[in-house]
């Protein structure tokens, strides 16, 4: 007999391929013979782990991807060039030539969209901070009660919000 996580596993695993096809909550719960709450529990674990593989893929595999295209590229753009000038067939030196043109058209759109790719990855970075910091400032929080058991955490995140909105962050 399987293990729980088993269970677990292969559950969520259909929960994906229903909510792919279409099916609620409701119809997956019933579906499945569970309550809607169990796939409600399900499709934010796999939301959460669905982050993480964004996260892992766009700081850690996204750069080294994009190296590796671009010295991809160059290696094209060297080989088209030899068989633009050292081919003695015209048509090959016209489909080097194409080759050559298309080449460059693909490098510049990637070095183009490098900037939306380094916005994203600030993107990602900055809300890595933010809960870097919301963390910090939990245990900030723990600590910065006043002697009556109040906190003063409410008017700093009030003053901390009316400055975001001024500044317009």
């Amino acid at each position: 007999m399987s293990t729980k996580a088993e269970q677990l596993e292969w559950r969520r695993s259909k929960v994906t391929e229903l909510r792919a096809v279409g099916l609620s909550y409701t119809e997956i719960a019933r579906e499945l013979q569970v309550s809607r709450a169990s796939i409600g529990s399900d499709l934010q674990y796999i939301r959460e782990q669905a982050k993480q593989s964004i996260k892992e893929y766009t700081t850690d595999h996204l750069p080294e991807q994009y190296q590796v295209c671009l010295s991809a590229l160059d290696t094209v753009l060297k080989n088209a060039f030899v068989i633009m000038t050292k081919s003695d067939d015209n048509r090959e030196k016209m489909q080097a030539l194409q080759l050559f043109k298309d080449t460059h058209i693909t490098k510049l759109e990637l070095l183009s969209n490098a900037t939306t790719i380094g916005s994203a990855l600030n993107y990602i970075r900055g809300k890595q901070q933010q809960s870097q910091q919301r963390k910090s400032h939990s245990e900030t929080h723990l600590d910065s009660t006043n002697d009556d058991g109040s906190s003063d955490s409410h008017i700093t995140a009030l003053r901390s919000s009316c400055s975001q909105k001024i500044t317009g962050n």
